[in-house]
């Protein structure tokens, strides 16, 4: 993260200058259209992702300070196109790269990043009971650059949501293997054959909540006359939602993750 328009104090060496003051630059729009120029001019192969943002200070005005992002590359490292050199960051200093480190970042791969997929549906009949059940498709989204062989995710069964015996489809499969686990933990688990690629969204299966039934209330009136068509209803809750799990994948660190959802009332016309 760049922050362009802070004046810097030089410390001794091997030890990282320190911000002392703001120093806004006087036309942030010619500047960051200058910085993202340098960038893809500058940088062999070109960086994907780099994202920038002028912040003006006082607002309306055309000074202040530029923000640039720049994510970490996967793959093979960049280059600068000024000397041809490869640079590595250490410390507070810029130092070109050694040979071996070069052939060994030649030999990488890029890295799949895997996050939380999980869709809310409408509410609707439950299948083995007469109160209705919100569901939820539950998925991983592989936004990185890389393969996720052996994909994983598991979570608490104490938790708000559930698995459904009916699977994904209806007929009880899922898009992952549902493994064998102690009672506390629900865990789907790929194989050799299960990849998740770079752009997909792979869903697994269906999770439910059951709600709480809250009472009945009579057919609606109107002018001392009942609607046509209307009945009694049933009136249910389901409670607020704060979902979590654990997502890997070979080679990966296992990551946390969370959702939440509100909760809803549902009526449901009693037939």
């Amino acid at each position: 993260m760049l922050v362009i328009g802070m004046k810097a104090e030089s410390k001794p060496k091997d030890e990282p200058d320190v911000v002392s003051a703001a120093a806004p630059v006087q036309d942030t729009a010619l500047v960051e259209s200058r910085v993202l120029d340098l960038i893809g001019n500058l940088v062999e192969p070109g960086i994907v992702g780099v994202r920038s943002r002028r912040v003006n200070d006082p607002k309306g005005a055309k000074s202040g300070f530029v923000v640039i992002y720049v994510p970490a590359s996967e793959g093979s490292p960049r280059r600068s196109r000024k000397d041809s050199k490869f640079y590595q960051r250490i410390g507070s200093g810029t130092f070109p790269m050694e040979y071996f480190q070069i052939e060994d970042m030649f030999g990488k791969r890029p890295h799949p990043k895997l996050e939380l997929l999980l869709e809310e549906k409408p509410i609707g009949p439950g299948a083995f009971s007469h109160g209705p059940q919100r569901t939820f498709r539950l998925g991983i989204s592989n936004v990185g650059h890389g393969l996720a062989k052996f994909p994983c995710i598991r979570f608490k069964r104490s938790g708000p949501l559930r698995e459904t015996t009916l699977g994904l489809d209806g007929s009880g499969r899922t898009g992952l293997p549902q493994r064998a686990s102690e009672g506390l933990w629900c865990i789907f688990q790929g194989g050799v054959d299960s990849v998740i690629y770079p752009g997909e969204d792979f869903i697994i299966t269906n999770l439910i909540q059951d709600g709480k039934q809250q009472g009945e209330v009579g057919p609606e009136m109107q002018g001392g006359q009942w609607f046509a068509g209307s009945r009694k209803a049933i009136l249910w809750h389901f409670n607020e939602i704060s979902f979590s799990c654990e997502i890997s994948s070979e080679g990966m660190p296992t990551s946390e993750h969370r959702a939440s959802f509100e909760a809803k009332d549902f009526r449901q016309e009693n037939y």
